[in-house]
């Protein structure tokens, strides 16, 4: 492979290309060459997952095979946290341990640059790493082969292999031996993901016929319903369960109420089947309104729009001045067309002062204060200080009703947020990430308005609810829009939505605690404009930490 000029750990050196992007991203991570490797061990991992179940028939062939060569044989988690390893002898296990190489330790290039278990993890595909093409001083007496190890199903990378030398360049026979042993470990992975599925079938037949009963049974890539279930349970419900069963161990039960996307108040018994790699069987049973529903997934819970709709409602009647804030898209001027209702009124929207000129848009502003029910000032945080004393003056002295419209309190110019301060009535909407429950709603909803009749799948429902949304309502509906479009048919999928909102399965499974945790990281890194450093500060969390839990919450920056 032809080589490239790069500036690594020891200066510009020829290394072929795939070696000089690792350095260029291990650079960009903020990584000293010469600092220390920070093998801290997470106390999180997964020892008894179907990874090492998988593996370890084939890990302890290879200790068989390396016997007598010095070799180490490494194996991490999607994480690129080490779960296993194989030494061909307490010395080499010793000079490794001296190096980092611990179960526990994430070998990710953010962390500890170039190396054979995170630079595969990032490329998808085996990677050569030599002595001097690692990024960290300490690291350069080790040569290293990985390889990924790829589901044949799912494609999703599943762990990785590394086997080390202690050396300067890596035998060619490194190549081909652990990729036969990472195909074994794949073809294990395979024949325990039909394996578990069975147990989740199995478990599924011998409660289906129960007429009375919705039984559905749900796995990662797989979904059975009786017909009771088919009728009561929709793509949203689906996601409300998948959640559940996230927060149950295995062979735990939970019984809770929830209230269906029909607005059906159910009893929901979960229970996880062990072996079933995370599969679950519910019971479904409507029970009686009288008692209250508990509040599904995490943020403001299902009812938070009704709750809004209804205090727009209740001010429609009063003359009392309001300000509806929100983050832009997040449903400003719906929210003032329900508050208005069929009142006359006059509306100026504050980003039009530049095109028409400020003295003809007051102009405008001073007859419709005059002469109009209600006035509505849209976009109060672009408002010049000139206008600020004629607002003001219509705030104190009566006349027309005046609603505003801005952004988050805490955004606002201070002269801005003073005036905004003087309106008697203030409905603040919420940012669609912290309405993630009622998202499958408001996007059916959505939908019913551009295509009638079509339907968003379960799969397509629950990257929706994991997605970021910064544009809130308005990006929906556009992303919405786009998927409806994109469809072949009336069934949408995740694979109709844009590339980038096709979230991870990883994230739509998460449960309430770590959606919030999730929540927290993204907000800190969208106000530090993306420095880890700087954002690890504000959540009270070392930068380590900070990378070891973007990995395993996919938050990407």
């Amino acid at each position: 492979m032809t080589g490239v000029t790069a500036d690594g750990p020891g200066g510009s050196i020829a290394v072929r290309p795939e070696i000089a992007l690792s350095w260029k991203r291990s650079a960009l991570s903020g990584i000293d060459p010469g600092c220390a490797f920070d093998a801290t061990p997470a106390d999180d991992l997964d020892l008894t997952g179907r990874l090492l179940r998988a593996a370890r028939p084939v890990l302890d062939e290879v200790g068989i095979q390396i016997a007598g060569t010095e070799l180490c044989l490494l194996l991490a988690d999607p994480d690129c946290r080490i779960v296993a390893r194989v030494f061909d002898n307490p010395a080499v296990e010793r000079r490794m341990e001296r190096l980092g190489a611990i179960v526990g330790s994430r070998f990710g290039e953010d962390l500890a640059g170039t190396n054979a278990l995170g630079t595969p993890l990032e490329v998808r595909r085996g990677v050569v790493v030599n002595g001097a093409e690692h990024y960290l001083d300490q690291f350069k007496e080790l040569s290293c082969y990985g390889h990924p190890i790829i589901h044949p199903v799912t494609r999703r990378v599943e762990g990785i292999l590394d086997l080390t030398c202690i050396a300067p360049q890596v035998n060619s026979l490194f190549a081909p031996f652990l990729q036969r042993a990472a195909a074994d470990i794949e073809r294990r992975l395979l024949d325990g993901s039909r394996a578990s599925e069975q147990r989740l079938v199995d478990a599924f037949h011998r409660v289906s016929p129960q007429r009375q009963v919705a039984v559905a049974a749900i796995g990662e890539d797989l979904l059975l319903s009786n017909r009771t279930a088919q009728e009561m349970l929709d793509g949203a419900d689906h996601a409300v369960l998948r959640a559940l069963a996230a927060d149950l161990s295995p062979d735990q039960s939970r019984t809770v109420d929830i209230e269906l996307a029909s607005g059906e108040s159910v009893s929901v018994q979960a229970d996880r089947i062990a072996g079933a790699d995370g599969g679950a069987l519910f019971l479904v049973r409507p029970r009686e309104r009288r008692s209250t529903p508990i509040p599904r997934g995490p943020g403001l819970g299902d009812q938070a729009g009704a709750r809004i709709r209804g205090t727009l409602l209740r001010l429609r009647d009063s003359d009392d001045a309001v300000v509806v804030l929100g983050e832009p898209g997040a449903g400003r001027t719906s929210a003032v067309r329900d508050l208005v209702g069929s009142r006359v009124c006059h509306i100026h929207d504050a980003a039009q002062i530049p095109l028409r000129g400020l003295d003809v848009w007051l102009g405008e502003l001073a007859r419709s204060l005059v002469g109009t029910d209600t006035v509505v000032v849209e976009q109060v945080q672009l408002l010049p200080d000139a206008v600020h004393p004629m607002l003001t003056d219509a705030l104190t002295a009566g006349g027309a009703r005046l609603v505003l419209t801005g952004e988050p309190e805490q955004d606002l110019p201070r002269p801005v947020a003073a005036l905004v301060a003087r309106c008697p009535e203030h409905v603040v909407l919420p940012p669609l990430r912290q309405r993630r429950a009622e998202i499958p709603d408001i996007a059916q909803a959505m939908l019913d308005e551009i295509a009638p009749g079509a339907r968003l799948t379960a799969s397509a429902l629950e990257a929706l609810s994991a997605g970021r949304w910064p544009g809130n309502l308005a990006e929906l509906r556009v992303v919405v829009g786009s998927a409806a479009g994109q469809a072949g048919g009336s069934r949408i999928t995740a694979t109709d939505l844009p590339d980038r909102y096709r979230t991870s399965d990883r994230v739509s499974r998460l449960g309430g605690r770590e959606q919030a945790e999730r929540q927290a990281i993204v907000d800190a890194l969208a106000q530090c404009h993306g420095n880890k450093v700087h954002a690890a500060a504000q959540l009270g969390i070392s930068r380590s930490t900070l990378y070891t839990r973007m990995r395993a919450l996919d938050v990407r920056s």
